[in-house]
């Protein structure tokens, strides 16, 4: 880059005004304060997901079995309402949800990377906001050798069979067969396990 080109460059960059407010702060040493309230953030958010870790689920009354291989960043909630077997594989920032209703997990269960498990949905009912209606739960049950793939949405009320498969993206409300695949949102099956 040309000298000219790279101050027309540095005045592009200081005529941002976030830019500039940033340039004022550092150079008046008064960056930190910035930093602290990021740092700040930070804190919240990791105070959050420590809150609902599988080390507090498990504190917290969720049941778990032996050799459970969870990755950061996955939340578990209604721990009490949370039973889960041997050998369960989490990937990152997937969710464990139960509001009144319990969610059973099997043996040998994998969830993919952002997947869900959701007991409760709002009330949609008119008259008052979806926000002001309670919670609408069912039980969920996901029985031994199950794999959710990445971004699978499970509902309430679901239950997915021994063996089977969802796939990445999917949304199951209903009962998926063991041994069976499901794709799609709603999620249908597609084929049998081979």
């Amino acid at each position: 880059m040309a000298f000219l080109e790279k101050l027309k460059f540095v005045a592009r960059m200081m005529s941002d005004p976030e830019v500039d407010r940033l340039y004022r702060e550092l150079k008046e040493g008064r960056l930190w304060l910035a930093e602290e309230r990021s740092l700040s953030r930070w804190q919240q958010e990791a105070s959050f997901m420590y809150a609902h870790s599988l080390e507090k689920a498990r504190e917290n009354g969720m049941k778990v079995g032996k050799d459970p291989k969870v990755e950061p960043c996955v939340i578990f909630m209604g721990h009490e309402l949370i039973s889960i077997g041997d050998e369960f594989v989490c990937s990152f920032g997937a969710t464990v949800r139960a509001v009144d209703s319990p969610v059973s997990i099997g043996d040998k269960v994998s969830m993919g990377p952002l997947s869900c498990i959701i007991g409760a949905n709002h009330g949609m009912a008119r008259g008052a906001p979806i926000q002001d209606q309670p919670h609408e739960s069912e039980q969920v049950t996901v029985e031994d050798d199950v794999w959710i793939g990445a971004g699978a949405i499970v509902l309430p009320g679901a239950r997915l069979g021994k063996g089977s498969v969802v796939a990445a993206g999917s949304v199951v409300s209903g009962t998926v067969e063991a041994m069976s695949v499901v794709a799609g949102v709603p999620a249908r099956k597609v084929r049998e396990r081979t």
